[in-house]
């Protein structure tokens, strides 16, 4: 049996005690949410969520940190 998987993420970009959102538009999940997106074949999560970040906000991350995983 073959099976899609499909891998996202979410970045929470913290500056001292706030932290960045973005409310977005689209009809397939619109709402505040943190920047993200999907992990392209060959990519690595980091570089996945560098990426997101700076095509939703603009910003450049460095050194993201996992902070946890949902199945």
């Amino acid at each position: 049996m073959n099976e899609t998987v499909e891998f996202t993420n979410l970045c929470m970009v913290r500056d001292g005690d706030r932290v960045l959102v973005i409310d977005r538009k689209k009809e397939d999940w619109p709402g505040i949410t943190f920047p993200g997106g999907h992990v392209e074949v060959g990519e690595s999560f980091t570089e996945a969520v560098i990426r997101e970040v700076k095509e939703e906000t603009g910003l450049r991350i460095a050194s993201p940190q996992i902070c946890g995983m949902k199945d």
